[in-house]
């Protein structure tokens, strides 16, 4: 003999209360494996096809600084498959211990094509090597600097001596481009570029075109002064 019980909208709504919370740990579960897989799958551009942007800002927004970017790119090198600006926490600087810790973990792992950093962090980064020397590339009018204050970008190389102490090497370099003067940083992205300056990766992997690019972001980024910066 087989037996069939009727299920009742009062059952259901007994079954959901006591094990309802396993559907929504399934959806949960199943939504997070989705996500996962997609991201483990989806098509990046290669490290010479990409240029990503790192910019040290708790004010900012990634999509509209991405759709800042997005015409410079496309007008000044096309070929490249993307261009990316990824926000960096805090503003940086010595007592800024999870800022410090998330930009070293950028560097050492040789990821980001430019950097835009307090005049500090940049400093402290450039006399250890981490940015491309840029004087050639101003000699020969690949970035046009114009009438921007280049000083707060020279730095000199240090490295150890036999004693484990750091010693300056050569002469001051040009590192890095103070962006003080790039007033739509400010009234267009929310950034303070008051102390901030831009540099190139050494480890970029695409440094031709990124230094063609930060060219031309200087050049996009230049305006009057506003009237809260004076």
């Amino acid at each position: 003999m087989k037996l069939r019980t009727k299920l009742t909208k009062g059952d259901l709504r007994t079954h959901l209360l006591y094990f309802g919370w396993v559907y929504v740990l399934i959806a949960v579960l199943s939504f997070g494996l989705w996500n996962l897989i997609y991201a483990q799958t989806a098509y990046r551009p290669p490290q010479d096809a990409r240029i990503d942007v790192y910019i040290q800002s708790s004010t900012a927004d990634q999509d509209a600084v991405n759709a800042f970017l997005e015409p410079i790119w496309k007008a000044s090198v096309p070929e490249e498959e993307l261009v990316n600006a990824v926000l960096l926490m805090g503003a940086g600087g010595d007592n800024d211990y999870y800022a410090n810790i998330q930009l070293m973990t950028y560097i050492a792992a040789a990821e980001g094509d430019i950097y835009m950093l307090s005049s500090a962090d940049f400093k402290r980064l450039a006399a250890q090597g981490a940015f491309v020397a840029l004087d050639e590339a101003i000699e020969q009018g690949i970035i046009d600097a114009g009438d921007l204050s280049l000083n707060s970008g020279k730095v000199q190389l240090l490295e150890s001596n036999d004693k484990g102490d750091l010693v300056p090497v050569g002469g001051m370099q040009q590192f890095g481009i103070p962006a003080r003067g790039l007033y739509r940083f400010a009234t267009d992205l929310a950034i303070d570029n008051r102390d901030m300056v831009l540099a190139v990766a050494a480890n970029s992997g695409n440094e031709e075109d990124t230094i063609t690019f930060l060219n031309a972001l200087i050049q996009a980024t230049r305006a009057p002064i506003p009237d809260f910066f004076k």
